[in-house]
């Protein structure tokens, strides 16, 4: 025990000294990403204040996957890292209807053919402050706090022969969240993560991000990850209940 009772002050003072050593100096780059998102997702308007039809953007609207492409452009300094995103979706479908749907206060009738695009974009700002960076010879890892604002401009619209119906809804989303890395020989192997979320007044929005990268030329990464979205929008007589996951592949060119 008294071995113990030293030993361990020892390795903590001997962690904390080298976190504090760890400061790598000032890093760029950029990240562009080719993702491929299972969808779901369901709407219903709000008239008057009563709830509409909620339908499903697949099931009754023939909306199908598609694959997007996402970007990041990234500054670090030290502990502290500031990145900007853009990831814009966008899916379109047809179906003959099934049954009645109510929508922004118009009825679209049973066997009535209706034209459906539904888009997303997502502008992310993001800080991040390692709390945590500690060097162990070829290898490395760190822990961070991350502070982030998700701008979401959201648009879905119906289509007939004789209707055409819109909701949209657009605003800030401040999150917060984790941050967490290792790397490997030298950072030529990593694997990485970041988990963010928020909720509030019934909205909400959680976002995770994990990808293993690795360097087959220098200043020049290969990734593979996967991503996970899940929104809540309660605005402006919109309801929208979205979530989208799955992998992707990815490069990254940093110096």
């Amino acid at each position: 025990m008294r071995r113990f009772s030293i030993l361990l002050p020892a390795l903590l003072l001997l962690f904390l000294s080298s976190t504090a050593q760890a400061l790598p100096g000032v890093g760029a780059g950029v990240r562009g990403t080719y993702w491929f998102p299972d969808l779901s997702a369901t709407a219903q308007t709000i008239s008057g204040g009563v709830s509409e039809t909620k339908f499903d953007l697949k099931d009754d609207l023939g909306v199908d996957d598609e694959n997007f492409l996402s970007g990041e452009a990234f500054l670090r300094f030290g502990r502290v890292h500031f990145r900007v995103g853009y990831t814009k979706i966008s899916y379109d479908g047809s179906a003959t209807l099934t049954r009645d749907i109510e929508y922004n206060g118009q009825i679209f009738p049973v066997n009535d053919n209706v034209s459906s695009s539904f888009d997303v974009k997502m502008l992310d700002a993001e800080v991040q402050v390692d709390i945590l960076r500690p060097d162990f010879v070829a290898a490395n890892f760190y822990l961070g706090l991350i502070g982030k604002v998700k701008y979401v401009d959201l648009d879905l619209e119906l289509t007939s022969t004789t209707l055409t119906e819109k909701q949209d809804f657009q605003g800030p989303v401040p999150m917060v969240g984790l941050a967490a890395g290792a790397g490997f020989l030298n950072d030529l192997l990593r694997v990485d993560a970041r988990v963010t979320g928020m909720a509030y007044s019934g909205n909400h929005l959680y976002e995770a991000d994990a990808f293993v990268s690795l360097v087959p030329f220098p200043f020049f990464r290969i990734q593979g990850g996967y991503r996970y979205i899940d929104l809540k929008a309660d605005e402006d007589d919109l309801l929208a209940d979205v979530e989208l996951k799955g992998p992707y592949v990815g490069a990254q060119l940093s110096f």
